[in-house]
């Protein structure tokens, strides 16, 4: 699983920002998870019991795990907000990286952050 952060002033501008991966072995406590996709976002949030669609199991399977130990907060977000955060995950993956703090912005992520910014 990958994870991305950004983490910018009060006008947009970056900070920091950061990448890794979390192995599905690590114990997590507290897990925010945002979502961009508005169909999803429903169906996790949906009492699925008697749901009968073809995401039931794989809704009904992460269920399942949000019924873990840690405490799991879902929210819905626009995807133009997720953007940055969504490329610096897949590069985590896509690399294979542990955790990396970048304190500058690599120029792919300057390009989104430009894009952003205008929007």
């Amino acid at each position: 699983m990958g994870f991305g952060c950004v983490i910018r002033d009060w006008k947009g501008n970056w900070k920091k920002g950061y990448a890794g991966t979390i192995p599905p072995s690590d114990i997590l406590k507290d897990i925010w998870c945002e979502i961009d996709c508005h169909e999803a976002y429903i169906l996790l949030k949906a009492d699925t019991s008697a749901a009968n669609n073809e995401a039931t199991d794989l809704i009904r399977r992460i269920h399942d795990l949000m019924r873990h130990t840690w405490r799991v907060e879902i929210s819905l977000i626009q995807r133009s907000a997720n953007v940055v955060a969504d490329a610096l995950a897949k590069y985590a993956v896509l690399h294979g990286v542990d955790q990396v703090q970048l304190l500058i912005p690599r120029y792919d992520i300057k390009e989104l952050l430009k894009q952003d910014m205008e929007a």
